[in-house]
């Protein structure tokens, strides 16, 4: 009987070196995995990397500031997919392109009802910067170029209705590529260029020539 009690007593202590706690679980580590200018990627979880790369940042050397900048597009995603209505979504991708950052997307998304989300548009005078855009936009417009964070508006003010559009994803996201095709002057005459425009959440995030 004392072997038995013995035996099982040396299958529980092997069972206990064995057992690994989730990170998750609030009881491992506590020392901080995100020092600036470490390798985290390994402990970062798919999400946070994923995310990561969609926002142009390497998951190998992230900042506590480029975490919390993660989180928050995150939190986005989250409250983005909570818009249960047609109307609701539609709302959301009207305003989309004038809300400056992921943290005032937040703000609008958290809102709980429609009309509080109208009354926060109204109360921000959202729509106001689609009629008087800052300097830089006007000056862009006037010269017909075009800039990073640059709302579509603009660019269809600054370059005309493209020739196509392409979506990524669900099209209240605004998250799209708008296809320019232009003749410009060289030195051996004019000759067919051909410009893609790329766009995440109505803002410019970048452009090509073919």
């Amino acid at each position: 009987m004392k072997s038995v009690l013995l035996l099982i007593s040396l299958v529980l202590v092997a069972g206990c070196t064995h057992f690994q706690r989730s990170t998750d679980s609030g009881y491992g580590n506590t020392t901080n995995r995100y020092e600036e200018g470490s390798d985290n990627s390994s402990s970062l979880d798919r999400d946070t990397r994923k995310t990561a790369y969609e926002m142009g940042k390497d998951p190998a050397a992230l900042t506590s500031r480029d975490l919390q900048d993660i989180r928050t597009r995150q939190k986005v995603r989250e409250l983005e997919r909570s818009l249960g209505s047609k109307k609701e979504r539609e709302q959301y991708s009207k305003i989309l392109p004038w809300l400056k950052n992921d943290d005032e997307k937040v703000a609008f998304l958290s809102v709980p009802s429609i009309e509080g989300r109208q009354q926060w548009i109204n109360r921000k005078d959202i729509w106001s910067r689609s009629q008087a855009p800052q300097q830089e936009m006007k000056d862009l417009v006037e010269t017909q170029d075009i800039a990073v964070g640059m709302p579509q508006e603009y660019v269809r003010r600054s370059w005309g209705e493209p020739l196509a559009v392409e979506v990524s994803g669900n099209p209240i996201y605004k998250n799209e590529r708008w296809k320019y095709q232009r003749h410009v002057s060289t030195s051996s005459g004019f000759r067919q260029e051909t410009r893609y425009v790329y766009f995440e959440g109505g803002r410019v995030v970048g452009w090509e020539t073919e």
